[in-house]
C-alpha cells in the first residue's frame, strides 16, 4: 500500500515541549490525565485553549509512536538523547520526512557529503511527485514552507549545521538500547558510542 505523505509538518521540532510531556505522561502513563496536568499548569504556554490542544495532539502523536522505554529515556532530558528521539518521533509521524532522511541524506553521508541544500529538497520533491500526487497538489508556498520546516527541523535536532553542513550523530548507549535499527537509520552516519 502506497504511503500519503503528508508535508504540514510547520510544526517547530518541540524539543522542549515534548520533554515536557514525556515527563508527566511518566507519571500517569495516562494520556487524559497528562492533557489536564498539562493544561492546569499551562507548560505548553500557548495563548488559547485552541493552539494548546492542536500543540498537544501533535506532540501526543509524536510520543505514541515510541516505545516506553524511549519515553522514559525522553523524559530523562539528557540533550543529545532528546534531539534524536524527537528526530526519530518526526520521522516516524512524517513519511515524507523519513523518505528525505533515507533517500537523500543517508546516501549523501555514505558518499562523504559534507552538506545538502535546498536542492537536493527540490530534486526529491519533484521525484516523489511522480508518483504522489498529493504533492502536486500543493501551493509553491506550502511547498516552500514545508521546506523551511523541515531544514529548522534538521537544525533543532542537531542534524544540520547553520550552512546545511551534515553533523555528526553519535548516539549514546541508552538509546541504543531501547531504539530498533530500523529507526536509528533516521540518524544519518550515526556512530554508536
Amino acid at each position: 500500500m502506497k504511503k500519503i505523505y503528508k508535508i504540514g509538518f510547520t510544526r517547530p521540532a518541540l524539543l522542549r515541549e515534548s520533554v515536557l510531556v514525556a515527563q508527566i505522561f511518566r507519571e500517569s502513563i495516562d494520556w487524559k490525565e497528562t492533557k489536564q496536568k498539562i493544561s492546569e499548569m499551562h507548560l505548553l504556554q500557548t495563548r488559547t485553549d485552541r493552539s494548546e490542544k492542536i500543540l498537544f495532539d501533535e506532540i501526543k502523536g509524536r510520543l505514541e509512536s515510541l516505545n516506553r522505554e524511549q519515553i522514559e529515556l525522553l523524559a530523562d532530558d539528557y540533550p543529545s538523547d532528546v534531539n534524536q528521539i524527537n528526530w526519530i518521533m518526526i520521522c516516524k509521524q512524517y513519511s515524507f520526512v523519513s523518505d528525505f532522511v533515507l533517500e537523500v541524506i543517508s546516501p549523501a553521508v555514505l558518499a562523504g557529503r559534507r552538506a545538502i541544500d535546498y536542492v537536493d529538497y527540490a530534486y526529491f520533491f519533484n521525484s516523489k511527485a511522480e508518483s504522489h500526487p498529493e504533492l502536486d497538489a500543493i501551493s509553491e508556498k506550502t511547498k516552500s514552507n514545508a521546506r523551511g520546516a523541515l531544514f529548522q527541523m534538521m537544525r533543532q535536532c542537531d542534524l544540520l549545521g547553520d550552512e546545511n553542513n551534515l553533523l555528526p550523530q553519535m548516539v549514546t548507549k541508552n538509546l541504543q538500547s531501547c531504539t530498533p535499527a530500523s529507526e536509528l537509520a533516521f540518524l544519518p552516519g550515526a556512530v554508536l558510542l
